[in-house]
């Protein structure tokens, strides 16, 4: 059965899609960066592309949160409703 992703979701896979260059069935809410392929070096640029895309600011403290999708799913999510 296909996973139903949110909008916030959606677009986090979307990143991650194109930074690690996988598809998106391999985009699983349990799956780590490393699993799919990624390092601490692509980590930051998801990172980067994350604060980009929905215009939001992550502290240095909380960048270890984004090591999975669920992870980074919920630091937007967070900050996103820190700042309405």
């Amino acid at each position: 059965m296909e996973e139903e992703f949110d909008e916030t979701e959606q677009k986090v896979k979307k990143i991650i899609k194109k930074i690690l260059k996988v598809r998106d069935t391999e985009i699983k809410r349990e799956s780590s960066i490393a699993d799919l392929g990624g390092d601490s070096l692509s980590a930051l640029s998801i990172l980067s592309a994350i604060e980009e895309e929905f215009n939001i600011n992550i502290p240095d403290e909380e960048t270890a949160e984004i090591d999975s999708f669920s992870g980074a799913v919920q630091l937007v999510k967070k900050h996103i409703k820190g700042n309405k």
